[in-house]
């Protein structure tokens, strides 16, 4: 019990992150009715009307890779940012996170004149890494000298996005949008934090 309680501090993002991953086994027992019910897309969000999709889509998975990419970066980053923000800040700062990529991700479609279907939480950790972004501007006067944490940081932000732009299945705008919410919402739910810890970070 001890031990459990260790981890404590990030419960939420330890939650998501199992919540993510029972909803992906659950789809794989039911096939894609989960899919067909909760994937996002701009006709059925904007003419349809479906807006719960730009929710559930952010617990849906297109495969075991897809999942595990987001999890790894969640769960590496998502901690520290709990740290900081608390349980309710950082479930505020994910779904918020996740709801906007989507919403940029339909709107950018719609200016296309394309219609496509996108799952994933991608838009929620690109917010995570958005908010992480923040947290170590806020708190680099704690950082020993020379230390390489912001590089690292911004590096892992700027490859992520790379990597997408890459990949032609990979939801960019939802990314972004995801990142441009992090990066504000981070900012704002941090206002009240004087003291950044940083010790999830190496």
């Amino acid at each position: 019990m001890q031990e459990l309680r260790k981890y404590e501090y990030c419960r939420m993002n330890i939650a998501l992150a199992a919540i993510q991953a029972a909803v992906f086994l659950l789809c794989m027992i039911t096939g894609d009715r989960l899919y067909l019910f909760g994937r996002c897309g701009t006709v059925l969000v904007l003419e349809q009307k479906q807006y719960w999709r730009l929710l559930t889509s952010v617990f849906l998975h297109s495969g075991l890779t897809h999942l595990g990419s987001n999890l790894l970066v969640q769960v590496l980053m998502g901690n520290a940012v709990e740290r900081n923000l608390g349980h309710i800040r950082y479930l505020i700062l994910y779904l918020v996170s996740g709801i906007g990529g989507n919403v940029i991700s339909v709107l950018y479609d719609r200016a296309q004149g394309v219609n496509t279907y996108s799952v994933g939480a991608s838009g929620a950790v690109f917010g995570v890494m958005g908010a992480l972004i923040v947290l170590i501007i806020k708190g680099r006067k704690k950082l020993r000298a020379g230390s390489s944490l912001p590089a690292r940081a911004a590096f892992a932000v700027f490859y992520a996005v790379y990597a997408g732009f890459r990949n032609p299945y990979t939801d960019n705008a939802a990314h972004i949008g995801g990142l441009i919410f992090g990066l504000a919402l981070g900012a704002l739910l941090s206002l009240p934090i004087l003291d950044v810890d940083l010790r999830d970070l190496r």
